[in-house]
């Protein structure tokens, strides 16, 4: 029978009584991991690497170092591991979902001194990060049609230290009383309901997409817009189709367009949806 025995900070692999392997931990560190060579290489490193973290309670998430040596790094590798500063460091999975694809897209087009604009602020959390992307000598333009909103967007910015942007109460398909066309550089939608607040209360296509239509005029070439399509409920399955049958039908010799739908994903998660208005030849 197969097993892992700890004794303080070395754990060891057992089976049948006879000692497989080990491997020695540390607080924050893994120091040390060994197999016999007649089970390498058939699951047994990692069943005890595994059942170490376990039994240590160190979660998925955790900052992890270890030496970087060439018996170590192949093995660590699978884990997670890449080399930092003459140690491997094990880095936090990042989770794919519809937020972490379009802050990374946001993230490679926008920076320092760029005007960027999130037309649906919610609790401010878009508009901190548009903030840190564009810097104190950038600008970002946060509107919602909701008191609240705007009052917790605010309280976050100041919290952070930001004061580069303009917060106002206002529906998005206001957008173009606050901006010129071609003078924005990036443009950030989350549809649906504020969250921790009246979920009657939600963006509907009937003023999301002429927004939408504003604020693609509003891009200056090569400039960038997300959307976040919330598909909770009826009406959000109804934006969402919408806003999809919107983007699918954009020329594409003017705007490059992904979608992701998570379709193998149960239930009805976010559609993330990355736009670039392309630079004419």
């Amino acid at each position: 029978m197969l097993s892992v025995r700890r004794e303080t900070d070395r754990f060891e692999l057992v089976r049948d009584g006879l000692v497989l392997g080990w491997l020695t931990l540390e607080p924050g560190r893994l120091t040390g991991i060994w197999v016999q060579e007649t089970w390498r290489r058939k699951g047994y490193g990692t069943y005890l690497y595994r059942q170490a973290l376990k039994q240590s309670g160190i979660g998925p998430k955790e900052r992890l170092t270890a030496p970087d040596s060439a018996a170590l790094r192949p093995f660590l590798e699978k884990f997670g591991f890449r080399p930092q500063d003459g140690q491997l460091v094990r880095c936090a999975p990042v989770q794919r979902n519809a937020l972490s694809i379009v802050h990374g897209f946001l993230a490679q087009h926008l920076g320092p001194g760029m005007f960027a604009v999130d037309a649906t602020a919610g609790n401010g959390h878009d508009t901190a990060f548009l903030c840190g992307l564009v810097g104190p000598t950038g600008r970002v333009l946060a509107m919602d049609i909701q008191p609240a909103a705007v009052q917790a967007t605010r309280q976050r910015l100041a919290s952070l230290g930001y004061g580069q942007a303009q917060v106002v109460c206002d529906s998005h398909a206001n957008l173009a009383h606050y901006a010129r066309p071609g003078t924005v550089d990036g443009a950030v939608f989350n549809l649906g309901y504020l969250p921790g607040a009246d979920h009657g209360v939600f963006t509907v296509p009937q003023t999301s997409i002429p927004a939408l239509k504003t604020a693609l005029e509003l891009l200056r070439p090569g400039g960038v817009l997300t959307v976040c399509a919330y598909a909770g409920g009826r009406q959000g399955t109804v934006e969402r189709d919408a806003v999809l049958a919107f983007v699918r039908d954009l020329p594409s010799s003017r705007y490059q367009v992904e979608v992701e739908l998570f379709s193998d994903r149960p239930g009805l998660p976010p559609v993330p949806i990355c736009i670039k208005k392309r630079v004419p030849c």
